[in-house]
């Protein structure tokens, strides 16, 4: 599965992407989609889940942006795993996504927040480039701050 950006703003503000561009999810070949390792998606059989993701490196931090129509934060894990894999995933198994994290960012700061099914999982970069994370060799679970 790939994500495209398509440049269609929503002025009304009722769509959380409006800044960020809509979004069309297509499949890929499986040749192609070798191209991307950091980005895999896995869905269960006969899923349903309709989810938009977008990640965006801004001058201070890594931000993903996943849409999760009709989950709350409670139905909703974010993971951090070996090798600074970030997963999330739905309780009922239908959905789960996984991210490396740059090695610029500050895996100790990692944020999560989730508002009206948009799920935004925030990474602060180091104040210095040359500064590297402490090797994390388990998984921590990242609370979800918010309210639905």
């Amino acid at each position: 599965m790939s994500i495209v950006p398509i440049n269609q703003g929503d002025a009304n503000g009722s769509n959380p992407f409006a800044s960020w561009g809509q979004f069309v999810d297509f499949p890929l070949p499986p040749s192609i989609s070798g191209f991307f390792p950091g980005l895999e998606f896995g869905f269960g059989f006969g899923s349903s889940v309709n989810t938009r993701v977008d990640w965006r490196e801004t001058p201070r931090a890594h931000v993903w942006k996943l849409v999760l129509p009709g989950f709350s934060n409670e139905d909703v894990l974010v993971e951090l795993q070996d090798e600074r894999v970030l997963q999330v995933s739905v309780e009922s198994g239908n959905f789960v996504t996984r991210f490396k994290v740059p090695d610029n960012g500050n895996l100790e700061q990692l944020k999560a927040n989730m508002r009206h099914g948009v799920l935004v999982v925030t990474v602060p970069k180091f104040h210095q480039p040359t500064t590297t994370a402490p090797a994390n060799r388990n998984v921590r679970e990242v609370e979800i701050e918010g309210t639905d």
